[in-house]
């Protein structure tokens, strides 16, 4: 118990992720394609349409991108976080290089990491509540200038008016 009292809030929640992750571990990547929708983001620059795939289940996230090629341009993965909370992901298995982009419940961008290290175990994310996490090509968030509060528009967001 000491040991983790002496633990981060960060700390903590890299820990109950990564052992949430061991115990819904990807059995056989690369998984098969998932449901896919359409995105919209908007940034400064415009309007871009993404088509992704919905990660929404433990093993769909656990799976996610592992052992796939490099995403096309306008391609890309939604994991959906239920309840929103702090968020953190590594590249373990995943070839391609990718751009996170972190998500709160009304849509608003709250977290951008560009280009995650392929197979890299380095956990990287946020604490700030997040309901979903998109991963995309890595470059598209530089080529779009993704910023924070940029707005992403799916079922998964509700904006408040």
């Amino acid at each position: 118990m000491k040991a983790l009292r002496s633990l981060s809030l960060s700390g903590f929640c890299l820990a109950v992720l990564l052992s949430t992750a061991s115990a819904h571990a990807c059995k056989n990547p690369p998984q098969s394609q998932l449901k896919t929708e359409q995105l919209t983001l908007e940034t400064l620059r415009g309007v871009t349409e993404f088509t992704v795939e919905l990660a929404a289940t433990a093993e769909e996230k656990a799976c996610g991108l592992m052992k796939r090629p490099r995403l096309a341009a306008f391609k890309g993965m939604l994991f959906q976080q239920v309840p929103p909370g702090p968020a953190y992901f590594w590249m373990k298995n995943t070839p391609a290089p990718l751009d996170m982009i972190f998500i709160d419940a009304e849509g608003r961008v709250i977290h951008v990491i560009e280009h995650a290290t392929p197979y890299s175990t380095t956990a990287r994310g946020t604490d700030l509540p997040t309901t979903g996490i998109l991963e995309l090509r890595a470059g598209m968030a530089s080529r779009l200038a993704i910023e924070l509060g940029d707005r992403v528009i799916h079922r998964w967001f509700k904006p408040v008016n």
